[in-house]
């Protein structure tokens, strides 16, 4: 284990041993400044000599491998679980939102472009650009009235879903927070052929006659796929479609994810959990969502330190070769440099919700017939209590973990990591008293916590034997 050190002036330099950082605390020559990773700060002048670091990135759709080498040697590594519930809740802000309009519960001017996603934006600069142009005027005149697309001038705004700009934002932020002197980064290119992965066959025009292509909708195309039949009782009336990987959780509207399913046993399956026959799917969120931001990602890591690109398939052989096992830091490592070995622990990161949101109820409580026993407001936003903040990290019987929400008057609920509850094991419920938890640093959106690596995990490359003489 290293200690990351800074300097005086705020540049990060290479890492110490931990004695070395103990006497400096010792001493009063350092300070503190972060606890994971766990990191000094000098307190007096030093010269700034520091070796070329270089910082491999695995992207996912879901979980992101860092890792920071240097001459041969894994500085660090960190796996970062990103979030995927934005979409969800821009979609149920946006319908509270709108029910609260349509029921005039406050009278508001109407408003013309208003949104910053109907302003037409400049593709070159970013200013205002005018209707129906994707280029500014001061932009034309400086091709002399050429279209961008033809003038050969880069795009630079990339105009992405929040979704996926939340999650490119967050390996950006972990980028600038390595505590090593970056001067390098290579990035995983992600090049998905969906097509092609559910068809290795499929050639030419086969790519221009997809499921949909004598079919008005999915629905339509799933309705003649079974055969306008129930898959359950084959009922043929009163047939809807099922998604079998509900769009909530990240399913799509493929005609995999899709089964035909009368009205009653519909009804069955989501209510009595009616047991449906086995159908395979296949989802690709995930890879669609790092292809879908890699421009992005790309554009804004060059703007940080020169930027390198390479090839899953190139990572891939030099894994294999090495005897490593896969994982999304043991990736990084290779990205990063061919020869390094990956460490036997890593830093595991989650981003989270601050705090729970406060949201106006689909159902006016002045128009509501029966009491509210779904949505208690005022009990489900309680984030701070006691001088305790949700997501601080805190230490209850000798385990380390991280606050996830507050019950009554002085109680709470402590996870760690990967979720699991930290409780009393004298007890079977899950609440701690806040009398019996220390705590030990302050969060907000971000959790952290070393991890170590399972034996499989931390297989060390290959010793290549030697030929006899």
């Amino acid at each position: 284990m290293k200690v990351y050190v800074r300097s005086q002036s705020g540049k990060w330099l290479m890492p110490t041993n931990p004695a070395n950082a103990r006497i400096l605390l010792k001493q009063g020559e350092a300070k503190v400044i972060q606890r994971t990773p766990f990191a000094i700060q000098l307190l007096y002048e030093t010269t700034e000599h520091v070796q070329p670091v270089t910082v491999g990135i695995d992207d996912g759709g879901i979980q992101v491998g860092i890792s920071a080498v240097s001459k041969g040697k894994s500085l660090f590594q960190q796996e970062i679980t990103l979030r995927s519930d934005i979409k969800l809740k821009l979609d149920t802000r946006r319908q509270y939102r709108r029910s609260r309009r349509n029921r005039k519960t406050r009278y508001r001017k109407s408003r013309f472009l208003n949104r910053k996603s109907s302003i037409p934006i400049c593709k070159v600069c970013g200013g205002n650009a005018p209707a129906s142009q994707v280029i500014c005027r001061v932009c034309l005149r400086k091709v002399k009235g050429i279209h961008q697309k033809y003038a050969g001038i880069p795009k630079k705004v990339f105009k992405i879903p929040p979704s996926i700009k939340a999650k490119k934002e967050a390996i950006i932020r972990a980028v600038k927070q390595i505590p090593l002197p970056v001067s390098r980064i290579i990035l995983e290119d992600a090049c998905f052929d969906f097509q092609a992965m559910e068809n290795p066959d499929i050639s030419g025009r086969q790519y221009q006659h997809g499921e949909l292509l004598y079919h008005k909708n999915f629905k339509q195309a799933c309705l003649v796929r079974d055969k306008f039949k129930c898959r359950v009782c084959g009922a043929e009336s009163r047939l809807q479609c099922h998604h079998i990987k509900p769009k909530a959780n990240g399913g799509t509207d493929k005609l995999s994810n899709l089964m035909t399913l009368c009205e009653g046993c519909h009804e069955r399956h989501h209510k009595d959990g009616l047991k449906l026959p086995r159908q395979e799917s296949t989802f690709y969120i995930s890879a669609a969502h790092v292809q879908q931001g890699k421009n992005y990602l790309q554009a804004e890591l060059s703007r940080i330190v020169p930027l390198r690109m390479t090839f899953g398939y190139i990572t891939a052989h030099y894994r294999n070769k090495a005897g490593i096992q896969k994982s999304h830091v043991n990736d990084a490592v290779v990205i990063a440099d061919k020869q390094a070995d990956p460490l036997d622990r890593y830093i595991q990161t989650k981003h989270v919700q601050s705090r729970k949101r406060s949201l106006h109820e689909a159902t006016a409580r002045k128009g509501r017939k029966t009491p509210n026993r779904t949505q208690k407001r005022n009990n489900k936003n309680v984030f701070t209590l006691k001088g305790f903040s949700r997501w601080d990290t805190v230490q209850y019987k000798g385990k380390v973990g991280f606050i996830s929400g507050f019950t009554g008057s002085s109680s709470c609920y402590i996870v760690d990591i990967k979720g699991n509850y930290i409780k009393n094991p004298m007890k079977k419920y899950k609440q701690v008293n806040l009398r019996e938890v220390s705590l030990i640093c302050k969060n907000q959106t971000i959790i952290s916590q070393w991890v170590e690596k399972s034996p499989s995990e931390s297989k060390i490359r290959k010793e290549t034997s030697r030929p006899e003489n």
